[in-house]
Order: C-alpha cells, then sequence, then structure tokens
C-alpha cells in the first residue's frame, strides 16, 4: 500500500511508482499475519551497499570517511514509525490499520468513521478544544478497530505518541501490580498514572469491562478527570451506552464523559465476521 498520503515523509524517489517518493510501504497482506508490516521500497532498497546492516553507514574512499547509505534515511524514518507504533502497545490485529480502508456502508459506522477521521485531519488546527469519543455497541462492532486506525494515522501523519490500553488488563490491573511488594511494578503506582494521564492521545478498551468498586471507579474517574483538564483527546470504547455511568462514582465520570467525548452508538453487525483484516477497501 502506497503511504503518500498518509505521511509527510519523503526519502524515496520522487519517481518510484510504488512508494511515491516515501522510501517504504505498507504490505497488508502478510501470510500466517493478521497484522500489516512496513517494508523498506525497491527504490532505495536495490541501490543499497550496507546491506541493510545498523548504523545503515558505507566508507566513501574518495573522502576517506563513513557517509550515510542511500536507504539510511529511509530505513530510520521507517524504524521511527514501527517504535512508536509498538510504543502505543496496538494490537496486532490492528497495527497499521488505516480510516481509508474501511468499509462505510453501514451508517452508524460512517459516522463514527467521519469522527475519526475529524480528528485525525483537524489535529493541526487545535485552537479549540478537541472532544474524543466515545465508541459504544455490541461486540465486533468496529470498535476497537476504529480507534485503533485513529492512533494509527495520528502516528503515520504527524509522529504522535499514542497509547492503546485495554481498562483492566492494562490500567487497572497495572495500579494493582503496584501495590504487590513481590512485583517488579512495586511503588510505581504515580509513574504508571502519569503515562497514561500524560499521552496525547488515549485510547481506553472496554471501558466499563472492570469489576465495579468504589477503588476502580474512583481510579477511573481521576485519569479522566486529570486527561480532561490537560486537555488530552481520549477516545473510549465500550459495550456500555454512556447513560449507565450515571449511577456510578456520584455520576461524575458520566459528567466528564458528556464534557470531553462524544458519543457515538455503533448499531451494526459483526463487523470482524464481514471484513477480512485488509480486505476492505
Amino acid at each position: 500500500m502506497n503511504l503518500k498520503n498518509l505521511t509527510p515523509i519523503r526519502e524515496g524517489s520522487p519517481s518510484c511508482k510504488f512508494c511515491a517518493g516515501v522510501g517504504f510501504l505498507l504490505e497488508e497482506n502478510v501470510k500466517n499475519s493478521s497484522s500489516g508490516v512496513l517494508l523498506l521500497c525497491s527504490c532505495v532498497g536495490e541501490s543499497c551497499p550496507c546491506g541493510g546492516k545498523a548504523p545503515y553507514m558505507v566508507y566513501d574512499e574518495s573522502q576517506n570517511r563513513m557517509l550515510p547509505c542511500v536507504c539510511h534515511n529511509a530505513r530510520m524514518e521507517l524504524g521511527k514509525v514501527e517504535y512508536l507504533v509498538k510504543k502505543a502497545g496496538i494490537p496486532a490485529r490492528y497495527k497499521y490499520r488505516t480510516l481509508d480502508r474501511m468499509d462505510t456502508t453501514e451508517l452508524s459506522f460512517l459516522a463514527a468513521h467521519d469522527w475519526a477521521n475529524d480528528i485525525v485531519i483537524q489535529w493541526k488546527e487545535r485552537e479549540r478544544i478537541q472532544q474524543g469519543l466515545y465508541l459504544w455497541g455490541g461486540t465486533g462492532s468496529g470498535k476497537t478497530l476504529l480507534a485503533c486506525a485513529i492512533l494509527n494515522e495520528l502516528i503515520l501523519r504527524y509522529g504522535l505518541e499514542c497509547k492503546y490500553a485495554k481498562i483492566n488488563r492494562d490500567f487497572l490491573s497495572t495500579i494493582r501490580d503496584s501495590y504487590q511488594k513481590e512485583s517488579e511494578l512495586h511503588g510505581m503506582e504515580q509513574t504508571i498514572k502519569k503515562q497514561f494521564a500524560d499521552v496525547e492521545v488515549l485510547v481506553l478498551d472496554d471501558f466499563g469491562a472492570n469489576k465495579e468498586s468504589d477503588w476502580a471507579n474512583s481510579q477511573l474517574y481521576d485519569l479522566i478527570d486529570t486527561r480532561y483538564e490537560e486537555e488530552k483527546v481520549t477516545i473510549l470504547t465500550s459495550n456500555i451506552p454512556p447513560t449507565d455511568w450515571k449511577d456510578k462514582a456520584e455520576g461524575r465520570i458520566f459528567s466528564r464523559l458528556m464534557e470531553m467525548a462524544k458519543q457515538i452508538h455503533l448499531d451494526c453487525p459483526d463487523y470482524r465476521l464481514s471484513h477480512s483484516a485488509f480486505g476492505t477497501h
């Protein structure tokens, strides 16, 4: 897949018919894998004398010194994107999925897709406080797909640091682990909370799937409230409507959600069953 319209990176040949000057491209259909992979384009790889060995430098006899290989910049940019996607924790199934490759024939999915696209396209025009999203609907309705596509595009387009997390497994359970003396995370509660609070764009998947408790609701409210105060964009996916939060945590979580996220109900068939990983255009 040509990434020309998804990234400003131009480290390949401008006349290349494969990458259109980016220097690398996205291979969507990888055998025995549900995720795509970034590949160096032949326009820089075929004439590469370093053989793809880091630090991608070659010896120049005329200058008697090491110089960057023709592939150097393209490999470095490719590596940056891979690093940001890995650091974000985007699940393999959704790595490099983008908004332009999705079926939007279902009206509710189209509405959510339009809002997702607005977040991406308008990212650099943030004179106003930008809302996040609260995507709710049944299993397989495309909530996580949309949320991760937003992260993928923000990384590709702007090199933005993002984070994906399952609300129970990656947030609440991690905090609980910091209370255990035998855990590697012991004593790191505030560091963990800061990582979630400070990242520019945070996806909280399966919001509301945690076992209800005063402690859990307090942790969720503190996180949501901090991100609200710092004007950070938060995207939440849930199987329950936002109104279900009215009776939890004294309604404080519901109040914040109403202010900081556009609520969209994905009332559509199972997207995962009707579309292959990269088969929808």
